[in-house]
């Protein structure tokens, strides 16, 4: 009886630990639907055409928050506001409306904009294309266009938010305020960077040119603030 036990138990096991060929099977089958998803988006694009628009969509809104995170510290310092959270609330709402605002408005659009393109080709070719690669190209454009577009402001927001969550813990509240406009304007220059590399311009020139933006942002609130 003890060695039926001992031979039952171990068909079990054998049984239910898979081989090494299993695992590299499942292992290689999990790799080639990677590759295929990836492929799959990349023939979404190719026939969209649309990675020039998601640059666009990403580096216009990724400067709208950072901009508007960076007036709104500028404006908190001003009006002497020594509340960290009040700061922190500020940003945080500002960049939900922005990136609530950008979603929606893009994915309405886009959808407009592909459904317009999908139907003058349905009419070209007298045929339905809703389950062909290139209507299922549309939706994936759409939804995808909007959530860069929802997001880029909420993320360019983000860096101004982090030395007002370090007080009073690490540094004091006037500190914070320095260190979360050099991060805004360290956001700009980086997103000035990112665009003289697309457009072939000197990228020092191409992110001074932002910085020089949010520095006018900050004479104008000391202008407004004067008078």
């Amino acid at each position: 009886m003890f060695f039926v036990a001992l031979a039952t138990a171990r068909r079990a096991k054998s049984v239910e630990e898979p081989s090494e060929d299993d695992q590299r099977n499942g292992i290689d089958r999990v790799n080639e639907g990677i590759k295929n998803s990836i492929e799959e988006l990349g023939t979404y694009f190719q026939v969209t055409g649309a990675q020039k628009i998601i640059r666009r969509y990403f580096a216009m809104n990724a400067f709208d928050g950072a901009m508007t995170s960076l007036g709104v510290v500028i404006g908190a310092y001003l009006s002497q506001i020594d509340d960290p959270r009040s700061v922190i609330g500020v940003i945080i709402t500002s960049g939900i409306a922005m990136m609530v605002s950008g979603f929606s408005g893009t994915y309405m659009t886009e959808s407009a904009e592909r459904s317009h393109s999908l139907n003058e080709l349905e009419d070209a070719m007298l045929i339905n294309l809703d389950d062909t690669v290139y209507g299922r190209a549309g939706k994936f454009v759409s939804l995808f266009a909007a959530l860069v577009d929802g997001s880029a402001p909420f993320l360019a927001s983000i860096p101004s938010v982090i030395p007002f969550i370090l007080v009073p813990g690490l540094i004091d509240i006037g500190r914070a305020f320095i260190v979360a406009m050099g991060a805004s304007i360290f956001t700009l220059f980086i997103l000035g960077v990112y665009l003289g590399r697309i457009s072939g311009e000197n990228i020092l020139y191409s992110g001074m040119k932002m910085v020089v933006s949010g520095a006018a942002v900050a004479i104008i609130a000391l202008l407004l603030n004067v008078h």
